[in-house]
């Protein structure tokens, strides 16, 4: 009897593996898609920094760069506390959507040569991505991440070193020549590409624009990798003109929250006064012509004769006043405007800019790691955005010749230099927030009504990053520093690797931590 139950359960066993073998196949309807066009899934994918703009980005980077300030009380994220339902998002969504939806795409395309055009388009942008998180929470889930296990957070270094390999890797992997490939269009002739609508060669001067940018954050903590990286960077070819600009554009079918909603729809946002400020004590011409492309008032008023553009003070618990006396996007301006009928969206989220460019390279030049003079660079990176924004030639050429020329030591020089770049750079305050803690520089104030008392930020003390979300230490604590692996030790005064200094070191107005 004993050897009996054996024997059938050795054919049932046989029978289960049997089955199971083509279980999968058995179980799949014929009519399922298994594997999707690269197109369709990389579209979205360059749509992820708009996604929840309002909560990842506007309610922390805008905020902490003061090109806005809130106006809404009840809102102390400009007061430095984390609230996990607004950033916690940009945490969650990275690492349980694009990444995963990126490494879904190099699994099914990433070794078929005739998508390796599209595969290293895509490398550069999921680079550009990593470098946009990494410069939020500092050390992070790398190597292996995305695959659907926990994974070892690794280190800053660690991390930009190995996105420098992968960005040289795919630019040199992209043959404008190579027709045969497959493109991101749509059956219809249009572009699953939304930055370039498939022009290579822009894909190769981006991602060797976006290496320069990682290379001159390292400026301060690491110079000879910087330097090493970007003069590879602009020897192999950065951005060349404003027709290379990087950026998303809004339309009513895709992602389109972003500044039109929260300045004017939403009214919880306007301009900061430390943006207004600037817009008005840089050259000896008075107001900078960017300043009404940018801004106007929400009641409509004019902005009569000399009347300044005025901003809100950062960090009020309470706004005295009411807040259509400040200044907020103008809608029918420069790059930050639209023209729609309120469905058909026509405007842009910046991602990098060339006048950017110009600025890293002025930058790399004051320091003497590539060719080029950095006044000249400067001036340039400053037309490029007066160009772009669609100023009166003659009224930057007044701007421009108002502007006191680089001169002094390389940290006044550096001083003046970051000031141009962050007029430059508005409305992107994911770069501009980079920046300032990168060099502290230009003058960002601490928040008015102080460093709330729910906040993990020292009293007067600048915020430095953003803790890691609630899921994160649900899931991760074992695999995260051991300094940062817990909610209280999470603090957001920590500073990133290459944040070296401390702003409260600045004398003069000049730190002396950049050279």
């Amino acid at each position: 009897m004993k050897k009996r139950i054996i024997y059938l359960g050795i054919v049932l066993l046989a029978f289960i593996v049997g089955c199971t073998d083509d279980f999968e196949d058995i179980n799949t309807p014929k009519d399922a898609v298994l594997q999707v066009e690269a197109g369709i899934m990389f579209n979205p994918l360059l749509q992820n920094p708009l996604r929840n703009y309002q909560r990842n980005i506007n309610l922390y980077p805008d905020l902490f760069s003061q090109y806005w300030a809130n106006t809404v009380s009840g809102f102390e994220s400009p007061r430095y506390e984390y609230v996990d339902g607004w950033i916690g998002n940009q945490w969650n969504e990275f690492y349980t959507q694009t990444l995963p939806e990126a490494n879904q795409l190099i699994a099914w395309y990433g070794e078929d040569p005739l998508h390796a055009n599209a595969m290293a388009q895509l490398e550069i942008w999921i680079c550009s991505e990593w470098a946009r998180m990494l410069q939020t929470y500092g050390d992070m889930p790398y190597f292996g991440a995305g695959l659907g296990e926990s994974v070892a957070y690794n280190s800053e270094q660690e991390i930009y070193y190995d996105l420098f390999d992968r960005l040289t890797t795919a630019v040199n992997n992209i043959d404008p020549g190579a027709t045969d490939q497959y493109a991101y269009k749509k059956p219809d002739g249009t572009n699953y590409d939304l930055l370039y609508s498939g022009d290579l060669d822009k894909w190769k001067r981006f991602g060797n624009s976006m290496r320069l940018r990682l290379a001159m954050r390292l400026a301060n903590v690491d110079p000879t990798k910087a330097q090493t990286e970007a003069a590879a960077a602009v020897a192999d070819g950065v951005m060349t003109s404003n027709a290379d600009v990087a950026h998303i554009p809004l339309w009513s079918s895709g992602w389109y929250d972003y500044l039109h909603q929260m300045a004017f729809a939403w009214n919880n946002i306007r301009a900061s006064k430390t943006l207004t400020d600037l817009l008005y004590n840089q050259s000896t011409l008075g107001e900078d012509p960017r300043a009404r492309r940018w801004f106007a008032y929400k009641d409509d008023s004019p902005l009569v004769g000399n009347a300044e553009i005025e901003g809100v003070v950062n960090g009020y618990d309470v706004l005295p006043g009411n807040s259509n006396d400040f200044a907020t996007i103008n809608l029918e301006g420069g790059y930050v405007g639209f023209v729609g009928n309120g469905t058909d969206v026509s405007h842009y989220l910046p991602y990098m800019f060339y006048s950017e460019v110009l600025f890293l390279r002025a930058e790399a030049a004051l320091r003497g790691w590539v060719a080029g003079d950095a006044n000249s660079l400067y001036l340039e990176g400053i037309q490029a955005s007066m160009d772009f924004v669609g100023v009166d030639p003659a009224n930057a050429t007044d701007y421009i010749n108002g502007l006191s020329a680089l001169s002094g030591s390389n940290e006044a020089q550096l001083r003046q230099l970051i000031t141009q770049k962050y007029i430059a750079n508005f409305p992107n305050g994911v770069e501009a927030w980079a920046d300032f803690r990168r060099t502290d520089y230009p003058d960002i104030s601490l928040p008015v009504d102080g460093v709330s008392s729910n906040s993990s930020v020292a009293p007067d003390t600048w915020v430095k990053r953003i803790r890691y979300s609630d899921n994160a230490h649900l899931f991760d604590a074992f695999f995260m520093p051991s300094s940062r692996n817990t909610v209280e030790s999470d603090r957001m005064d920590i500073r990133l690797w290459w944040d070296t200094a401390d702003t409260k070191t600045k004398s003069g107005g000049l730190m002396s931590s950049n050279f």
